[in-house]
Formats: structure tokens, sequence, C-alpha cells
């Protein structure tokens, strides 16, 4: 049982990287012609990039799992009762994207009951590749990841989500306040505080040991499905901001080298009732 299960895992992973490396290839050639760049929400964008990798990537899911769940950012989910859900972000950071960042990343998780069960994270502008599996570890382009080892606030460097995220002007304003009194704390308190622009970039480089702490004020699932593997097979923590075990379908989060996670909490003050 077990040796068919570490199959399963094992073609899940080849699946998950295979589709990504195909799709984020064709978004690095797509980069610099871009053609159709659109608002879809009033601070939000797409590109035809997003959604001819979008469906690159389903097309190849549903061939190699034609019976598992599809999740997707960039079309109406797949829902079929399975035990098996993949989370698929097929261009993250698609601002970063349009205008000539290097930093985007394309990121495909396979969620099997409770638990994120494979995924990977490929960065095409930076030939790094991101793996990782329940209980066999992370990787990046094949070296073995380990969290960073700082363990003084004042050493550390935590990355902080976009401001202007949210559907509505009502929910940008509260997300904006909110991110602004988390860097306030943390900037004071910290050796650096960044803003990267792609969640599955700034989660992969807390499993790497760049950066010590990534919070995210407001997340979709496939943002942290592969980031959250990542990081925990790091040697990571990763909670919501409250403390609370973290779940993909939740709504924040701290990503941490684990050392530093409660103190993080704590400052960040949402552990706290009257500190958020």
């Amino acid at each position: 049982m077990a040796e068919a299960d570490d199959k399963f895992i094992s073609i899940a992973l080849a699946s998950a990287v295979a589709a990504a490396r195909q799709a984020g290839d064709m978004a690095l050639a797509m980069q610099s012609r871009l053609q159709d760049i659109r608002f879809k929400g009033e601070k939000d964008i797409v590109t035809e990039a997003d959604y001819a990798c979008d469906a690159s990537i389903r097309k190849a899911l549903r061939h190699a799992f034609p019976d598992h769940n599809l999740v997707t950012e960039e079309a109406a989910d797949v829902q079929q009762g399975s035990d098996c859900t993949w989370y698929v972000d097929p261009i993250d950071g698609t601002v970063n994207y349009s205008r000539g960042f290097p930093l985007w990343g394309v990121s495909i998780g396979m969620r099997r009951g409770d638990h994120m069960a494979a995924g990977a994270i490929y960065l095409p502008a930076l030939n790094e590749l991101y793996t990782a599996t329940r209980g066999g570890g992370a990787f990046v382009n094949g070296r073995a990841l380990k969290t960073s080892a700082v363990d003084k606030l004042g050493d550390a460097i935590i990355s902080h989500g976009d401001f202007n995220v949210g559907s509505n002007e009502a929910e940008r304003r509260r997300l904006n306040v909110k991110n602004l009194r988390a860097r306030l704390r943390t900037a004071e308190a910290l050796q650096r505080m960044k803003c990267l622009g792609t969640a599955v970039l700034e989660g992969a480089y807390v499993a790497a040991g760049r950066m010590d702490a990534y919070c995210m004020l407001s997340f979709k699932p496939w943002d942290v499905a592969v980031t959250s593997l990542l990081v925990s097979e790091a040697g990571g923590r990763v909670t919501h901001l409250d403390g609370s075990a973290f779940d993909v379908e939740g709504v924040d989060a701290l990503f941490s080298n684990g050392t530093l996670h409660a103190e993080l909490l704590d400052l960040l003050g949402w552990t706290n009732p009257t500190g958020g």
C-alpha cells in the first residue's frame, strides 16, 4: 500500500513539473509580445498568457487525472467528488509579468484528503524549479531546501503582499489599513521589509532561507497551495494570522522559518484581540 502511494505521489509530482515547465516556458516566450492586457477587476489584470497557460495546464492534468477535482485561477472549478484536488495558478504575479519584471511563476499542486501532497513552482525567468512532497522534503533545481536559522527579529527579513488587493473599494481600503499596520510593526522590529509582488515566489523564498517570513492578509487557494507545502517541508511553519492551523481554503497566512513564528504572530497582533 505504501509503495503504491509513493508511486502515485511520484506520478503526481512529475505531472505537476511537466505541466509547470510547459506553461512557464510558453509564458516566458510570450512576455515581450503581449497584445491583450485587460482588467478583470478594478485593480486586477489578466493577459492572454494567463489564459493560454491555464488552458495548457488544465488539459495536461485532465488527461493525466480525469477523475480529480481541478481549481484554477482563470477558469471554472471542476468538482468531481474526488479525494484529490489540484490547485493551479498559471501565472502568479501577473502585474509583474505584464510589466516585464522577472518575478512571477507558475504553481501547480495536488491536495489529497486534508493535506497538500505534492507540488511544483516554476520561476521561468529565474530558471528555478521548486518541488515538494509531503514527508519527502522540498527542493529547488534538485537541491534540498532548508528555512533560515535566523533567531532574532532584529536580524530578520519579512515580505508583505501588495496593497490594493480586493474585489471592491471597501475591501481594498480595509486590507490596505491592515497592511499598513503590519508593515509599520515589522519595519520597526525587523532588519528589512520587502514586497515582491508574487505569492508563490515569496513563499518559495522563505522555504529557501532567502527571507525569514512572508505575511499574507488575503489569498486564494492557488496562491498558497504549493508554498505552504514547500515551507513546511523545508522546516518552516505556516499558520493563519490568529495562530490557528493553516488551511488552503482560509483567508490569511504567515509563512516563517519556524523559529520566529510565535514572535512574529505576536508582533503582527492578530493573536491579540485588541491588536489587529
